[in-house]
């Protein structure tokens, strides 16, 4: 007797492993659970081999980079002063933290947010780096919702350019 013929005399058999074949399908299927974001905070003073650095607390961010000299120029350091918006977690190690700006070396910035990401956080290395463009401008947001939709996972590749060396505790 073939497998149809089976199966047309008994419909109750097929229904059987109808379901049985289903019931297979969503228990093999291991799903990896999503990364939960704790809202992690890489807190400390974090300083690169140039004399720049970032101080990091619950709720506040400093950066700066030291004066620098280039071909006979001299530039001047930049300092940018800020509130934590919000802390994402991309994965264990790694995120980005949304800032408002309360002070600036450069004007205009007071008020907008910018994002730094971080990446393979350790107690004392982490590397840092924040959100630019093309043209190595920091790329400013009005709002908090604007920095969340723009400063992404998405989007880490095209706002880093180069992590460098790292920051040592």
């Amino acid at each position: 007797m073939s497998l149809f013929r089976f199966f047309a005399r008994k419909p109750f058999a097929l229904v059987v492993l109808f379901c049985l074949s289903t019931g297979l399908l969503f228990t093999g299927c291991n799903t990896e659970p999503e990364n939960e974001n704790t809202a992690f905070i890489p807190a400390g003073e974090w300083a690169d081999s140039y004399g720049g650095g970032y101080k990091i607390t619950a709720t506040s961010l400093e950066y700066y980079t030291a004066e620098s000299e280039w071909e006979g120029t001299t530039y001047p350091g930049e300092s940018i002063k800020g509130t934590i918006g919000e802390a994402i977690d991309f994965s264990p190690g790694a995120g980005v933290l949304l800032v408002k700006i309360t002070e600036s070396s450069t004007s205009g910035q007071a008020g907008k947010f910018f994002g730094v990401y971080y990446k393979d956080y350790t107690a004392s290395h982490i590397f840092l780096a924040n959100a630019i463009d093309e043209s190595y401008a920091l790329i400013l947001k009005n709002t908090l919702a604007e920095a969340k939709k723009t400063f992404n996972v998405d989007n880490v590749g095209t706002h880093v350019t180069y992590w460098g060396s790292g920051y040592a505790k």
